[in-house]
């Protein structure tokens, strides 16, 4: 519930808190005054009757609270004490008196458990003592909301209705108490680092308010902050974010506040995720959902690591013969090349690879050929076949060569492996004999007749 509606609810006119203790003074006995129906309640004197009256007719909150001291020092003892408490709780809020109302509000309900202002004054206030609340008045705070939330029943009947509300209000006030209370029994649980707890308590709390949006903010906030204990409830986290960011129906947070959190999003899901790819659809999947669906789920660095891992074991085991050229790949790119090369490759005699032609130096009765090993059409295999070697023929590009040799050389960019290679040690070449050019018969010189 948005804490706006509370706070109005809290502001309904001090006035009329003043006019209803007024309204009780004025039915009683005056000095000279005969009534038709005698008062449940009098002044003890004419000098208690003006000190109630100046109460209620003062602007000033600093000096009623001075006239309130007076009347109590002077009239410790007053059937009008339940009213006296009230005005004093009505002025400390009004003064923003957190510390002194939330006493007030403690000795109120002493007397009315289920005081419905008292009550709701301790909700409000403790959290405007300190940050954060002392822990006594934080379990205080905790017994109040469990009692709002528990036996609304018995709070919301007629005869405890506060004088300044009307029964309207009385009624619609019922269902949103609860819901605040229960959030706040999640901030007190957040207050205490007790983030596994407070994300049991806001989550019933959306559950009783699902779209709103600081409630959802409130649940991402606890259970990021468990990411080294919980890692695992991170998607969670990043859902109720977005949900917070793009919801923008009744209960969401202002608009400025939704850019601020999509922001914070991106970085978030780029951390857990490696990049932003799927955030687009997280967003529109939790601007349409209050909570996340039962498959819900995001794949972390470590799981798309662990896949990729998952994937390569299963390409080496069905082609060990790639393995082994991507390793030497690898090595030949890594951060010590030439050390790699030197204890690795140069002068090793390799096992035999397969690949595709790419080109053939010269194209007829070749000398060199660079072969694509790990890609179509990459060439990242060079063979140089011994000296005095040739292979017969021409042989079109594309056609897959299988060879064995010796590593001679390399280059790391771009990446090319250097082989010396017996021509024996080739199969697959299927080059043709390019027929030779008939010479043109000698032109011969006619005789002189």
């Amino acid at each position: 519930m948005n804490e706006v509606v509370v706070f109005k609810i809290n502001r309904i006119n001090m006035k009329k808190i003043a006019l209803a203790l007024v309204s009780t003074m004025v039915l009683l006995a005056a000095q000279d005054g005969k009534p038709a129906d005698p008062p449940k309640k009098t002044a003890k004197d004419q000098q208690e009757l003006d000190l109630i009256t100046a109460i209620g007719k003062e602007t000033d909150l600093n000096k009623k609270l001075q006239t309130l001291d007076k009347w109590s020092q002077a009239y410790p003892q007053t059937e009008l004490a339940n009213e006296r408490q009230a005005e004093y709780l009505a002025t400390y809020q009004a003064l923003n008196k957190p510390r002194e109302a939330v006493n007030m509000a403690n000795e109120i309900l002493k007397r009315d458990p289920n005081d419905f202002t008292a009550l709701r004054a301790i909700l409000i206030n403790v959290f405007l003592i300190a940050n954060p609340p002392p822990a006594a008045d934080l379990d205080t705070a905790e017994k109040v909301a469990n009692h709002f939330v528990n036996d609304a029943d018995a709070i919301f009947v007629d005869a405890n209705k506060p004088a300044y509300m009307t029964p309207q209000q009385w009624t619609d006030s019922k269902q949103p108490m609860r819901a605040f209370s229960q959030l706040r029994i999640g901030v007190i649980y957040q207050l205490r680092k007790d983030n596994e707890r407070a994300e049991v308590e806001f989550g019933k709390a959306l559950q009783m308010t699902p779209n709103d949006s600081q409630i959802a903010q409130a649940l991402a906030t606890v259970i990021l902050a468990q990411n080294k204990t919980k890692p695992e409830k991170q998607p969670l986290a990043l859902f109720y974010y977005a949900r917070a960011a793009a919801y923008d129906g009744p209960g969401s947070l202002p608009a400025a506040n939704r850019q601020q959190l999509q922001t914070f999003l991106g970085r978030a899901y780029n951390t857990y995720h490696g990049s932003a790819e799927g955030l687009d659809k997280l967003l529109a999947l939790a601007k349409a959902n209050a909570t996340p669906p039962a498959d819900f789920h995001i794949d972390s660095t470590k799981d798309i690591a662990d896949a990729k891992n998952k994937a390569d074991e299963e390409a080496r085991r069905k082609n060990p013969m790639l393995a082994l050229w991507t390793d030497l790949k690898t090595g030949l790119t890594g951060s010590d090349p030439d050390g790699f090369f030197n204890a690795s490759v140069k002068e090793v005699g390799l096992p035999k690879f397969k690949g595709t032609l790419v080109s053939a130096k010269p194209e007829t009765r070749p000398k060199e050929l660079v072969i694509a090993v790990e890609k179509p059409g990459v060439g990242d295999c060079t063979l140089k076949l011994d000296e005095g070697q040739f292979l017969p023929g021409k042989m079109d590009p594309g056609g897959e060569i299988e060879f064995e040799g010796v590593g001679t050389a390399y280059t790391k960019d771009p990446y090319m492996l250097v082989l010396t290679v017996d021509k024996a040690k080739i199969t697959g070449w299927t080059g043709k004999n390019v027929p030779m050019q008939k010479k043109a018969a000698p032109i011969t010189k006619k005789k002189a007749q």
